[in-house]
Formats: structure tokens, C-alpha cells, sequence
């Protein structure tokens, strides 16, 4: 089938958003925003904006309704079921939803805290495929914004470096994650009720501190050895103990899940063939 053309984006105005949205209209896709703020600065001015209220199935089915596909980047991923369901209402065919990261189809992204709410919605949509479909885009670690807020390489503080980081993570920059949506809507059947693994390259931590220290010689990085299986320990230990857990929190969460998944599953650029590579 011809791909979806009239494109609604929920929460487009975080770090991933405008990069997203950019791409959807430079491929001259109709882009209708929801927003709950109204704010929308730092979007094309030539979208079309709706304010909703996310609580509301009656604000968000009118919002959604005429549009053809749904591509959710909500940061509360407890929002997105109610999201899916006014997309059915609505007659919506296909949802992305805020997926965009590691792979949690491997069991042990999937048990790590910071990805329940993903595998949440993931589990919700593959029992809806009857009513809607959906494409998960797997893409791992941001490049360009990981480097830009000190992510892979701290600013300040120490780095975190797992298991001596000479790994290889895949890694994606951001306008290269919103090409890799545009394809999967212009390419429905391709992508139809699956994840598609993309990577702009991939790089080890290693790599990463000596690129930094070239840009910028005057860099230099306090090192944090890191075992995952040791952090993969405490992350269990503190699941037993009903504890929430400390350490880098994100971070090292994101960074283990990236070495568990990094470099399988994943192809050379946010284009076609999307089969593994």
C-alpha cells in the first residue's frame, strides 16, 4: 500500500521532537502537533498545532480524528495507552510509539526499571494489531545529543565506563532517527507490526573520549570503571529490596542496555532494507 501521509506527533517538543518534526515536513507530510502546553516555539512554523488535554479521550479522539498514523513522544509512558485507544477511536492505522532507544525485546533491556513503561506499551499494542498497527523504531543511544549535554562524555564529574570500554554500542543521530520514521511511514507494509534497528554508527566509549579530547584538548576525563555485571546486581538487588535505585540512575541503565544490544539487529542507516544486518 501507498504510505500515510496525514501524521500526528504528541509530545514533539523534547530533545528527540523538533528533529522529527523536521523531517516530516521537509518530506511534505501533513503535520498536525499535539500539544497540552500550546507552546511550540521550537517548531516549523508551517505545522498545524491542536491543544489537547491527555486525560480526556473525547479531546484527544477529536484531535486525532482524520489522521492516519500517530507517532507518540511522550516522556510519560503511562500515557500512551490511553493515547493508542483514541487512535483506534479514531481510526488512526498505525502508532510509533516513544520507543525509540534500546532494544527491549531483549529480555534483559526489558527488566531493567527505566524500560517497564516501554515494554508496557509494547505489550499493549501487539495485543491491539487487529485494531491498529504499529512500528517500533529501535535506534539505541542519541549521537549528537549524547555529546552535546555531556551524556557520553561528562562535562563535569565522572564518566561512567563499562566493561572497559572498548565495546562497540550502536548509536543514531537525531535527524537520522526522524529519516528512519518518515521511511516507515512511506514504507507501511515494510514495517507493518515490527521493530525496525537502525544505527548512524557505532562507537566505543573509548572512542568517544578520544574524539572529545581532540575537539577539544583541553578536555580532560574522569574515569569510572564500571562492570555491568556488577550493576546489573544491584539493580536486581534493589528490585528485591522494594528500593528504587541509585548509582547514575539513567545513565547506567541506558549504557548497559546499549551493550546488550548494540551492534545486533541493527543496519547501516535509517534507510531501506531495514531487515537486520
Amino acid at each position: 500500500m501507498s504510505g500515510y501521509h496525514k501524521v500526528a506527533v504528541a509530545g514533539a517538543t523534547g530533545n528527540l521532537g523538533p528533529a522529527i518534526v523536521e523531517q516530516l515536513v521537509k518530506a511534505n507530510l501533513s503535520v498536525t502537533i499535539l500539544s497540552q502546553s500550546g507552546n511550540t516555539s521550537s517548531l516549523p512554523s508551517s505545522v498545524k498545532t491542536v491543544k489537547v488535554d491527555y486525560k480526556s479521550s473525547d479531546s484527544l479522539i477529536s484531535a486525532l480524528a482524520g489522521q492516519e498514523a500517530v507517532v507518540s513522544l511522550l516522556p510519560d509512558h503511562g500515557s500512551q495507552p490511553a493515547l493508542i485507544d483514541a487512535a483506534i477511536a479514531a481510526g488512526v492505522k498505525l502508532f510509533i510509539p516513544s520507543e525509540f532507544g534500546a532494544d527491549i525485546d531483549n529480555a534483559k533491556a526489558a527488566a531493567l526499571p527505566l524500560f517497564t513503561g516501554k515494554a508496557i506499551t509494547q505489550k499493549y499494542l501487539r495485543e491491539r494489531t487487529d485494531q491498529i498497527s504499529h512500528t517500533f523504531v529501535r535506534c539505541s543511544l542519541f549521537l549528537d545529543w549524547g555529546l552535546m549535554v555531556g551524556f557520553l562524555a561528562k562535562k563535569s564529574g565522572p564518566t561512567p565506563i563499562f566493561d572497559g570500554g572498548d565495546v562497540k554500542i550502536s548509536t543514531t543521530l537525531l535527524s537520522d532517527v526522524g529519516k528512519a520514521v518518515v521511511n516507515s511511514l512511506n514504507n507501511p507494509d515494510a514495517t507493518k507490526n515490527r521493530a525496525v534497528y537502525i544505527q548512524s554508527t557505532s562507537i566505543s566509549q573509548n572512542e568517544v573520549l578520544r574524539i572529545a579530547k581532540e575537539k577539544n584538548p583541553d578536555f580532560k576525563a574522569e574515569i569510572e570503571h564500571v562492570s555491568t555485571s556488577d550493576l546489573l546486581a544491584k539493580i536486581e538487588q534493589a528490585k528485591k529490596d522494594g528500593t528504587s535505585f541509585e548509582g547514575n540512575g539513567v545513565m547506567d541503565q541506558l549504557n548497559v542496555a546499549s551493550e546488550w544490544t548494540g551492534g545486533q539487529k541493527t543496519c547501516s542507516g535509517p534507510s531501506f532494507p531495514l531487515e537486520p544486518c
